[in-house]
Formats: C-alpha cells, sequence, structure tokens
C-alpha cells in the first residue's frame, strides 16, 4: 500500500510539472532586479533595453529596489503570442506583476514611448502607482506637433497597418529583414538617431537593439499606441508627476517655448504635475543631460 501510495505522489509531481512546463510564462516581458529599498519599475523607450537605464539604476541601487523592464519585443526579449492587443498585454500583465510581486506604490519611470505606457498604466490603476517619472513621455505624441490629429483617420490607417503586418508572407518578412541589416539601412538610421542622441557609442548601441526587436511586435506596438490619446485621462492620476523634457529634434518645433507650450497642454487635466525641460539635452536625456535629470529626479522622490 506504501509504494502505491509513493508510487501515486511521484506521478502526481511529475504531471505536475510537466504541466507548468508547457504553460506559457506568466509575463511576456524581461525584468532584471537590482538594488534594496523602496520598489522602482523603470520601463525604456521603443526597442529599448533594460540597458538604458544602467547609470540611473547606480544611482539609485542602495536605496531603491530597481525592476528594470525590457518590453515583449524588444531588443532581443521574444515578443507574446498576442498578435491583436500587444501593448494591451504589456499593460495588463505589469499591472499584474505588481500586484503579485506585493509592489508597495512603487515609483514609475518611464522613457519616451516606454513613458506614454507607464502613464497608461497609472491610469488604469491610480491605486497601485506611487511617484511618476516621465522621461520626455507625453499622452498623446502626435498632439505635440499637430494642433488638429484627425482621430478617425489614425484610427483608420492604425487598422488598415495593423492588417497588413499580420497578413504580411514570410517572404516580405525576409525581404525586410534583409534590408535592415545592410550598410545603407544603418546609415539612415545613425543620421536620423543623431537628432536624439550626440554620443556615436550610444547611437551604435541603440542601433544594436533595433537589430535585435522583432519587427512584426515592434510595429504591432506601434499601431495600438499611434491611436492611445490620454490627453484627458490624466485627470485621473493621483500621484504626483515629474515630466522631464527635451526640445531638440521635433520636426515642426523649433523652440524650447513651443515644444514646452505643446508639453503643459498636453499634461493640463493632471492634479499635480511637474514640467521642467533640459536647456541643452536631446531626447535620451540618461545620455544627454544625465546629471541634470538624477538632480531633478532625486529633489522629486525625497519631496514624495
Amino acid at each position: 500500500m506504501k509504494k502505491y501510495l509513493l508510487f501515486t505522489i511521484l506521478v502526481f509531481i511529475t504531471v505536475a510539472v510537466k504541466a507548468q512546463e508547457m504553460q506559457p510564462p506568466k509575463y511576456s516581458f524581461g525584468v532584471r532586479i537590482i538594488g534594496k529599498g523602496r520598489p522602482m519599475i523603470l520601463i525604456p523607450g521603443l526597442k529599448g533595453a533594460a540597458d538604458t537605464y544602467n547609470d540611473v539604476v547606480a544611482h539609485y541601487k542602495d536605496h531603491y529596489k530597481c525592476y528594470v523592464i525590457t518590453l515583449a519585443g524588444f531588443a532581443g526579449q521574444p515578443s507574446n503570442a498576442d498578435t491583436l492587443h500587444p501593448l494591451q498585454t504589456q499593460h495588463d500583465q505589469i499591472i499584474q506583476y505588481i500586484i503579485d510581486k506585493h509592489l508597495k506604490k512603487p515609483v514609475l519611470v518611464g522613457f519616451s514611448f516606454g513613458g506614454t505606457l507607464a502613464l497608461w498604466i497609472t491610469i488604469t490603476r491610480p491605486d497601485l502607482i506611487g511617484p511618476l517619472v516621465e522621461l520626455d513621455g507625453v499622452p498623446f505624441d502626435d498632439g505635440i506637433e499637430s494642433d488638429h490629429v484627425n482621430m478617425d483617420s489614425l484610427r483608420k490607417d492604425a487598422k488598415l497597418q495593423r492588417y497588413r503586418t499580420l497578413n504580411a508572407t514570410s517572404a516580405v518578412w525576409k525581404h525586410l529583414d534583409s534590408v535592415r541589416h545592410t550598410d545603407a539601412f544603418r546609415k539612415s538610421g545613425f543620421v536620423y538617431l543623431q537628432n536624439l542622441l550626440t554620443d556615436t557609442n550610444r547611437i551604435k548601441q541603440v542601433l544594436n537593439w533595433d537589430d535585435a526587436s522583432d519587427y512584426k511586435a515592434t510595429w504591432l506596438m506601434l499601431d495600438e499606441a499611434e491611436t492611445l490619446d490620454l490627453r484627458n485621462s490624466v485627470a485621473k492620476i493621483n500621484s504626483p508627476i515629474l515630466v522631464l523634457g527635451s526640445w531638440k529634434g521635433w520636426d515642426n518645433l523649433k523652440t524650447k517655448a513651443a515644444v514646452e507650450k505643446r508639453y503643459q497642454m498636453e499634461y493640463a487635466p493632471a492634479k499635480n504635475v511637474t514640467i521642467i525641460f533640459s536647456e541643452n539635452g536631446k531626447h535620451f536625456l540618461m545620455y544627454e543631460d544625465f546629471d541634470w535629470m538624477i538632480m531633478e529626479m532625486d529633489k522629486f522622490l525625497t519631496k514624495h
């Protein structure tokens, strides 16, 4: 009887382990955990890796437990199975991660694309999030450079692009993959990034993240983000918000005052927001104006 019972237990354990191995991972984003203390979640920008925040984490790791994310499909992180709403999936999973890990009012830091995602998370669950730091992230990217955005047209274009992306053949993806690994493509990317970054080695690093990203996943997430207008919804955020902005690199807006005015308009409904602009830094503030950025973050986090 005892042998039979032992055999039954072993079979049960084996089946349970196999079932667990067959289930997809609960979180499709990657997480690097460094440091100790108050929780801080950091989300990089489009196609960015957790390495985006290496210097930031080095500064905060003695007083904050940093959860540094790489979104699914970006910079070598495998894409998730959801092709209909991949950005929504990242949004939902990060919220669930905060709940599962019992992270009490974490500081949430988002850069650019990751900043918009951080806003969306905070708007959805304002009860979960502590102070919010937006590194050149905005509620509605298209609204910065354009006075009048036709949302119907924007949604139609995004829907069409999503359809094309989902229905592209393997031959199309093979061709695109071959093109994006050519010298000409990389040179064009280098020229574009010079508007956002100064250091040549940093530009090469960003291009390497781009190479390692899943283009299909990237386009699907971009299509979803295109129609995400959070301008009025920021009123739901109870946490204090620090927005650190850059003004160089915009196509239509040429002065700091012009860009700052648009940021102020987008965040106007928020209850408690501070917006400060770098005098000289380009878009990648953590590389372009690090000392200024950290000084402002320190002041904000000490206060809150």
